[in-house]
């Protein structure tokens, strides 16, 4: 609030009046008319004086109180066609914890070196936030960036120039981002940590360039675009590292996996989880030799009959008291290595897979619904090591590649290069809502968290005002973990800012420092 001086003739109108921001637009309220400042020349030797002191009292008070908001909205109230319809309060803490982890330091610090566009940072901590809380494409992240918590006044060419710099600086951010988090939180657990290994897939678009001199960065093309990255994650869960492979790559690739681990990390175990793999025998005789342990999948159609009768025969599942999911275990010998072959069946997985050959397929249905994997983790159980393979389906979701994102591409940008920065985003987004997990106590699948980010967005009401009207179980331990109020109705803008300073602090375990709070 601040003392306005209007001079009407020859006398000086004064009132306390409030700026804010609506539609993009500063506009003024009043809060209090005081009258002209000649009436209190009697009582005040200089009334202007005096009532800026009186405002600054008012000022004051406010920080110390927390007084009741006063809105009017006029019965035929029309929406301002450039208003922000939405506060996205989920945004923030997912901004809070990119914070934390040094996203916006890693490229503040760059700013303004060669080939850094000056928009770089806050495109990156746009698209991450986003693909924290939903996959979406990119081009509807832009085209919802004014209720995003920072200013991002840039296009959406610029948004897809900036993957050059995203790919160029992968491994600095990865690295910085290792750096960081062990700074907060301690050293990684590396006495046993895991390789998880998945692959994805795109039909190959046409729209982008990859023939214009700029490298693929070892992307297939056949038929479309493949490749691979091999996660590392601590015993605890918390990513490490991550590395860029070939859609299937062979023991050798994975070997060197293995040892850069090891080398970078002092990583004492490994142990590589995967899918399908062609060459799964071969690998799991290279881990052994060196020490490490594997969890594989097992394709059940093209094993041996005794693994499948095993599977088939109904004696000594375990089954769950609703009856949706049974499992069951035995140690068994593959070329000549001790495992462990644990099946789980699953009500829904067997309708999934008969729904999905009814029209082309008479074959036995016998083995729908199961899931096999072989472990040398035989000391381990069931749970502990379907827990492990779900690994694989939790990067699934957050690093899924969508079509939409390379047709049409706004930009000219090679697809190695697009693909190398989506990977990039999505690790760091991973990154930080595991980070998040981790401060609620692992309480709280991924889908759960990132729903209720969400569901946390506020409508606009009037001036800079937003009416948050989401709380569950979920929000609740979201704001406790962050350290900032929980359940709170009414927030404006600066509100939101302040409060992302004040999760970093808390996340960082510094409340004694508020980060700067710039833009």
């Amino acid at each position: 609030m601040h003392l306005k001086k209007t001079k009407r003739g020859n006398r000086i109108y004064l009132s306390v009046v409030q700026n804010y921001r609506e539609g993009g637009k500063t506009k003024t309220k009043t809060i209090e008319s005081l009258g002209y400042a000649d009436q209190f020349e009697s009582q005040f030797a200089d009334p202007i004086a005096h009532f800026q002191e009186y405002v600054a009292s008012l000022n004051e008070r406010n920080k110390r109180e927390n007084p009741p908001v006063t809105l009017t909205f006029p019965r035929d109230a029309t929406i301002d066609a450039g208003h922000v319809a939405q506060a996205r309060w989920g945004s923030a803490i997912a901004l809070a914890y990119l914070d934390a982890l040094g996203v916006r330091t890693f490229f503040e610090n760059r700013a303004g070196h060669r080939g850094f566009p000056a928009h770089a940072g806050r495109i990156f901590e746009m698209l991450t936030s986003e693909r924290m809380i939903h996959v979406a494409p990119k081009r509807e992240t832009w085209q919802r960036r004014a209720s995003f918590p920072r200013v991002c006044d840039f296009t959406l060419a610029d948004t897809y120039a900036a993957f050059q710099c995203f790919a160029r600086n992968e491994r600095s951010l990865v690295a910085h981002l290792a750096r960081t988090y062990q700074t907060i939180r301690g050293p990684y657990q590396v006495n046993s940590v895991l390789l998880v290994l998945a692959s994805f897939s795109l039909a190959d678009t046409g729209d982008v360039n990859a023939a214009n001199g700029s490298a693929t960065g070892g992307i297939d093309r056949q038929e479309g675009l493949s490749m691979g990255i091999g996660m590392l994650l601590d015993r605890t869960g918390i990513p490490m590292t991550y590395h860029i492979t070939s859609a299937t790559p062979n023991a050798d690739e994975v070997a060197g996996l293995v040892a850069s681990a090891k080398a970078e990390f002092d990583a004492q175990r490994v142990i590589v989880v995967a899918g399908r793999m062609p060459n799964a025998r071969e690998l799991a005789t290279r881990l052994n030799q060196t020490g490490d342990g594997f969890v594989f999948f097992r394709p059940l159609e093209t094993e041996d009959f005794d693994l499948q009768a095993w599977v088939a025969d109904a004696s000594d599942y375990i089954t769950t008291q609703s009856g949706s999911y049974k499992v069951k275990a035995r140690t068994d010998e593959m070329d000549g290595i001790r495992v462990k072959d644990t099946v789980l069946w699953g009500r829904d997985y067997a309708k999934l897979a008969r729904k999905g050959r009814a029209e082309r397929s008479t074959r036995d249905t016998s083995l729908d619904g199961y899931i096999c994997i072989s472990s040398s983790e035989t000391r381990l159980s069931a749970g502990t090591l379907f827990h492990i393979y779900r690994e694989l389906w939790r990067l699934t979701e957050p690093f899924q590649l969508l079509e939409s994102d390379f047709s049409p591409s706004p930009y000219p940008v090679a697809h190695g290069v697009h693909m190398r920065a989506h990977f990039l985003i999505c690790y760091a987004a991973f990154f930080a809502l595991r980070l998040l997990r981790s401060d609620m106590g692992w309480s709280r699948n991924a889908a759960q968290v990132a729903d209720a980010l969400l569901r946390m967005e506020g409508s606009h009401l009037a001036e800079n005002w937003f009416l948050f009207s989401y709380r569950s179980p979920v929000t609740d331990e979201i704001e406790k973990a962050a350290g900032v109020d929980v359940a709170r109705r009414l927030r404006t803008a600066a509100d939101i800012k302040r409060d992302i300073a004040k999760a970093r602090a808390h996340i960082e375990g510094n409340l004694n420092k508020l980060p700067d709070q710039k833009r």
